[in-house]
């Protein structure tokens, strides 16, 4: 005896036939808050800077003109590339059936993961070595005065904390006494920066001294807004480091002091592979790197999270 199947048995599946896309960070985030100088060549770049003077007071009459060497200082970037390539096979087309071989969004992701990775090429130069001296061998690190402790408290009992508005204030008395954040500087274009996580931000909303103006301003920052606070143009990133204590590394930084330098921008080319039976290759390649001009125009903030 026959047994006859069940409808159930017979269910089809029904698959898209257009390809999605993994959440990501889609553009770089920091490119628009730093100076930015393309075209560049050699094994490295070299930002040449003239330092500051100061007069000697004249004591004596007619006395022998002492000359001085102009204080002059250099900053060098040494430039990273990076390159992804990725394939799809001759058949890949056929076997695909109603689905197209995802070329476009390929291409597109690989725009994103540029923009995310210059992102970390100026994260990693603007907290951690930059190089200086006259063949750009001479190391420099962020000075510990330029740091905010995570327990820093404006008064009391030092205490761990996440992002506060006293360490904002203690970030922009930090930059205004090096001379690197005035109003000056603001009437000629330059701007104050502040990259963190969706943590600090949410740290600051939670802060009751934060004024009902203000509140708004911040709110602004947890729907996906940029917008500002205490003066700080305020970025939104995840890709700021942090440790095994769970305490992140957060950057405040004026625009001006913040170099960021291509080499070779974000380029792809299609290819068929003779060598690898007709593959199609998508590769795609960009040059770029990243300093302190001086570090006096930047701040680290440690923040526990």
């Amino acid at each position: 005896m026959t047994t006859m199947a069940d409808i159930e048995s017979n269910y089809q599946i029904k698959y898209s036939e257009k390809w999605g896309s993994y959440l990501q960070q889609e553009v770089s985030r920091l490119d628009k808050y730093v100076t930015v100088e393309s075209g560049l060549t050699g094994k490295m770049a070299a930002f040449d800077q003239y330092g500051l003077l100061s007069f000697d007071e004249k004591t004596e009459r007619m006395k022998s003109t002492a000359l001085s060497e102009a204080p002059t200082k250099r900053r060098v970037i040494h430039p990273k590339i990076f390159t992804k390539a990725v394939g799809f096979d001759e058949f890949d087309a056929k076997k695909l059936a109603n689905i197209d071989v995802p070329v476009s969004k390929t291409i597109e992701s690989l725009r994103a993961a540029a923009g995310r990775c210059m992102d970390k090429v100026m994260i990693d130069a603007f907290l951690g070595t930059n190089y200086t001296g006259e063949n750009g061998t001479t190391s420099v690190s962020l000075p510990t005065s330029q740091t905010i402790a995570k327990d820093f408290v404006e008064s009391g009992t030092a205490v761990a904390s996440n992002l506060t508005v006293g360490k904002l204030r203690r970030a922009l008395t930090i930059l205004q006494k090096n001379e690197a954040w005035s109003d000056e500087r603001r009437a000629y274009g330059d701007e104050l920066v502040l990259a963190c996580s969706s943590s600090q931000i949410n740290a600051l909303l939670q802060q009751q001294e934060v004024s009902s103006f203000d509140y708004n301003a911040v709110r602004a920052l947890a729907e996906g807004r940029l917008d500002t606070f205490l003066g700080f143009r305020i970025i939104r990133t995840e890709q700021l480091p942090i440790d095994s204590s769970n305490v992140r590394s957060c950057i405040a930084w004026v625009k001006s002091r913040a170099q960021f330098g291509i080499w070779d921008d974000f380029k792809v080319k299609l290819s068929v592979r003779d060598d690898l039976d007709e593959t199609l290759q998508i590769r795609a390649k960009f040059a770029c790197g990243a300093t302190r001009l001086q570090e006096e125009g930047f701040v680290k903030i440690l923040c526990a999270e």
